[in-house]
């Protein structure tokens, strides 16, 4: 089984809550909302994040892996087919979260919870690839996982986010958040039911750009 974690999350947020409220055109020194309106501030950023696959300001995940994913890049001549070469491990792990500040740890753990680092020296990340990649140098291998634990034997430590600050957020994701948060406040009885509502066609387009790609359905492939 694999699996993505939090492990350190940031207070600050991609906007202020005056700037939703002007964009509400709710008076700056009208309190009364705004336990609300923070409620749906967050829920907005966290389904925008989902749905682009980014991550706005910095965030520390745990990414765990049972094995590294398989190869499947097999040549195939016209007319035949042929099955993933099963025992072809691929030179990459391909991270779940954009864009990448930094791989800060990658360990790997035997049956006995015993933990090993596996060292910066023989692997870089490719911040070029979106999603990025944490990639094998020339040579290096990824540590053999018939004497690791059956799950969770590979944990990579990494942060992703735009910055520290607001103003290090593309202003297009902020109009966004901003947009989708007076969505939620104009259905907010809807918001109070389900907790989350689908993103408009109209923000869509505005975030299309920013949506992360993923070809493949294995986490880390």
């Amino acid at each position: 089984m694999s699996g993505l974690k939090i492990i350190t999350e940031s207070n600050v947020l991609p906007i202020s809550l005056n700037e939703i409220k002007q964009t509400l055109r709710i008076d700056p020194d009208n309190f009364d909302q705004d336990a609300e309106l923070i409620m749906m501030l967050k829920s907005s950023i966290k389904t925008i994040e989902e749905y682009t696959g980014r991550v706005f300001i910095p965030k520390t995940f745990d990414f765990a892996l049972d094995h590294i994913p398989y190869a499947q890049d097999d040549k195939l001549i016209e007319g035949f087919s042929t099955g993933p070469f099963m025992e072809k491990t691929q030179n990459y792990i391909m991270l779940p979260k954009s864009p990448i500040v930094q791989v800060s740890s990658f360990k790997y753990y035997d049956d006995s919870d015993t933990e090993t680092t596996f060292a910066s020296s023989n692997y870089y990340i490719d911040n070029f690839s979106e999603p990025a990649k944490l990639v094998l140098r020339r040579s290096q291998t990824f540590p053999d996982v018939s004497s690791l634990r059956v799950s969770n034997a590979f944990i990579v430590r990494f942060d992703a986010g735009y910055g520290t600050t607001p103003k290090d957020v593309p202003e297009p994701i902020k109009q966004a958040i901003g947009l989708y948060t007076s969505h939620l406040y104009e259905n907010r009885e809807l918001f109070t039911e389900q907790k989350q509502l689908p993103v408009p066609m109209t923000l869509a387009s505005l975030l299309q750009p920013y949506r992360v790609v993923r070809f493949s359905n294995i986490l880390g492939g």
